[in-house]
């Protein structure tokens, strides 16, 4: 039998509670995920956590996230009265219990969220191997990896062509993160003969996820937990 993939809950458990906010990323913990999975900008000194490069979607504000005043962001209901949180924030209640992976979303966000990571493996609260870098921006990739040899990186792959070579001498990947539709065995067994774990973004139904599972993917993205197996509410 094939190991079970690794549960990113994506955005927390976004299926369950307002994506990216602390009450999803509870609940990611609270449903056994091995993984949160959250996006981050950095707006005036600090890193908030959001996917959308605006606040329509996912607040009760409106505009592009990196005009805004941090005090303003902050004002907003991100869903069922939940803040938009600060990257710290979101730690404090992480750091220990599940593993984090920060995708760097906003534009100059690979040096502050290096510097959050340091801080909190300095305490020591958590180490390296506790936190995965991603993004689909290779400049940020880049920057991480210069900054910080050790940190995990895995670059995220939506289309074809794939460059290799890039990736292996430039981000020298920890795991590879691919779109749910360009996975196929193919693509898996050729990212796995070069040494690197597949991790499949995103699956939200028993059926999308059993065909991952039958692939042998090593790791899927999802906004509910319990539908991998190996979680606490699995079925």
């Amino acid at each position: 039998m094939a190991p079970r993939p690794a549960c990113f809950a994506h955005r927390g458990a976004s299926g369950h509670a307002p994506e990216n906010t602390l009450a999803a990323f509870k609940k990611a913990i609270d449903l056994g995920a091995d993984w949160i999975e959250l996006d981050v900008y950095a707006v005036e000194d600090r890193l908030v956590v959001m996917h959308d490069d605006t606040l329509d979607r996912t607040t009760n504000g409106r505009g592009a996230v990196m005009r805004q005043s941090i005090n303003n962001i902050r004002s907003l209901d991100a869903g069922n009265g939940e803040k938009v949180p600060f990257l710290d924030e979101v730690l404090d209640l992480t750091c220990g219990r599940i593993k984090i992976n920060i995708e760097l979303k906003g534009p100059d966000t690979a040096i502050p969220v290096i510097r959050v990571i340091e801080a909190r493996i300095a305490e020591p609260v958590c180490d390296y191997k506790d936190f995965l870098i991603s993004s689909f921006d290779r400049k940020q990739l880049d920057t991480a990896r210069k900054q910080c040899p050790a940190l995990p990186l895995a670059p995220n792959i939506k289309r074809r062509p794939v460059h290799w070579k890039y990736i292996t001498t430039a981000i020298r990947p920890a795991a590879i993160h691919i779109d749910m539709n360009l996975a196929t065995r193919k693509l898996i067994r050729q990212i796995h003969s070069r040494g690197w774990p597949v991790h499949v973004f995103t699956a939200n139904s028993l059926a999308e996820i059993e065909r991952l599972v039958g692939m042998g993917v090593d790791g899927i993205f999802t906004n509910y937990p319990e539908l991998i197996p190996g979680t606490k509410q699995h079925q």
